[in-house]
Parts: structure tokens; C-alpha cells; sequence
């Protein structure tokens, strides 16, 4: 796979994760950018909103662990930082949060900030499938079965 494509699909599976788990969030891949760059045009997320979710994710609270973590990933409101967003995704998913447990599986996927590693990515597939809705099971599913 010649490496213009390998970014493609990169870019390709950066947009559908965040798009497929959290539409608030209006991810465009930049085609000027590098292969894991995600541009937003306009900020989607006020000041505001981040700061309570920022004082959500470090009381412990999974779900703004999550939105905190697709908030560094994109860049929206904070410099895009895929280890930050790991490490937002890595403390949601302790926290049994699915969403958080299906992105930090796709960053350990493909190396969105932290090493690559499959059997952690199945890992976390395999716990959002477990405790998630129908939505996050049904793409934990599809990405194990890709896995496998």
C-alpha cells in the first residue's frame, strides 16, 4: 500500500471514529495537513463548555473524560494533542465510559498518541462491546471482527 493511501485511510478512519461516536463535533480532514491531523474550521466548542467539561473529567467523570479526549484529538477548542486525547480516553474508559473505552481502543489502533498496539486495541473493543449502547457495540463489533 503505497503511502499517499496508508494517509487516506488514516485520515479516513480519524473522521468516521469521531464523527460515527460524537456528531457535535464537525471533523473535516485537512489535505494539507499530516496523516493524523483532523481540521475543524470553526470551534465547536465554546470556552465554557470546555472549562465544565475539564472540571467534569478530573473530578472523575467519564463522560467529560471522553468529550475532553475527542477535544484534543480534533483540536477544538484546545491545540490538537493525540497523547492528551489518549490520555483523557485512557481515564474515561477506567471509568467504564464505552465511548471513551471505543476511542482509546481505535488510538492504540492506530497510534493516536500512544504506541500501537492491537491487543490493547482489542482489549478496549472488546469492554465498550461488553458495556456500551447499541451504537458503540455495534462499531466495537465491527472493528473486532476487522481485528481478528
Amino acid at each position: 500500500m503505497s503511502i499517499q493511501l496508508q494517509q487516506v485511510s488514516r485520515w479516513l478512519l480519524v473522521f468516521l471514529s469521531i464523527l460515527l461516536v460524537w456528531t457535535p463535533i464537525t471533523a473535516v480532514a485537512s489535505p494539507a495537513g499530516t496523516a493524523t491531523a483532523i481540521h475543524v474550521p470553526v470551534s465547536a466548542i465554546s470556552p465554557e463548555l470546555l472549562s465544565k467539561w475539564r472540571a467534569g473529567a478530573e473530578n472523575g467523570y467519564g463522560p467529560d473524560q471522553y468529550r475532553l479526549g475527542l477535544a484534543y484529538a480534533a483540536g477544538d477548542g484546545v491545540p490538537q494533542n493525540f497523547a492528551e486525547a489518549a490520555r483523557w480516553w485512557r481515564r474515561g474508559a477506567y471509568n467504564i465510559n464505552p465511548h471513551a473505552e471505543l476511542m482509546l481502543g481505535e488510538a492504540y489502533a492506530h497510534g493516536w498518541g500512544v504506541p500501537r498496539n492491537m491487543n490493547k486495541a482489542i482489549h478496549w473493543w472488546e469492554a465498550a462491546a461488553r458495556y456500551g449502547d447499541a451504537k458503540v457495540s455495534s462499531r466495537a463489533r465491527l472493528l473486532l471482527n476487522s481485528a481478528i
